[in-house]
């Protein structure tokens, strides 16, 4: 998936868990002849029921939707709205549909640069006990990590995305220190 392909990025509220399924009405609607691409970034978390683990696959923007495309056409913008499933485009505060900020393409691109859906992060942690990211999505948000829970191996970020805060939690691996190391 190219994103730097296309000169705008819009974001689009659906019906929460049925992401999935909205992009597949619009795909079925238009038969595939669309020119443009509907990405949901994805993270896989693993999930403790009945004592047993159970790697799941959960959108990082619970309900939210991203319409990749160089010019929205007042034709596709409509069959997006009669899509079912849609709740409405996300607008600025004026209430102009206006394409996202170059800070949230940035980090659109960051989350996807593997794929849709992202891998764990590869971590360290410093002397103070910071969290020292490797790569995964959790690289370059050292910042906006607001908890680090261990025993879980999650970590838990702040991101701002068209004037929203969205808190979302990361699985990421530690990577441990060999033996005799003392740099902790």
């Amino acid at each position: 998936m190219k994103i730097d392909a296309y000169s705008s990025i819009y974001l689009i509220q659906v019906l929460t868990g049925k992401e999935d399924i909205y992009r597949k009405h619009v795909i079925n609607l238009t038969k595939g002849d669309i020119d443009y691409q509907l990405v949901i970034p994805k993270r896989t978390m693993t999930l403790r029921r009945r004592g047993r683990f159970i790697p799941t696959i959960k959108p990082i923007f619970p309900s939210y939707v991203f319409l990749i495309c160089d010019e929205l056409h007042p034709d596709s913008r409509m069959m997006l709205r009669r899509t079912p499933g849609f709740i409405r485009f996300i607008k600025d505060r004026d209430g102009k549909l206006v394409p996202l900020s170059d800070n949230d393409r940035e980090l659109l691109m960051r989350l996807t640069a593997s794929g849709e859906n992202t891998r764990r992060s590869l971590v360290t942690f410093d002397k103070n006990n910071r969290v020292v990211a490797l790569s995964g999505p959790l690289k370059d948000c050292e910042g906006t990590i607001i908890k680090v829970d261990r025993r879980k191996r999650r970590a838990r970020v702040r991101f701002l995305l068209h004037d929203k805060n969205f808190v979302i939690d990361f699985e990421y691996e530690e990577l441990t220190r060999p033996p005799g190391s003392t740099s902790r």
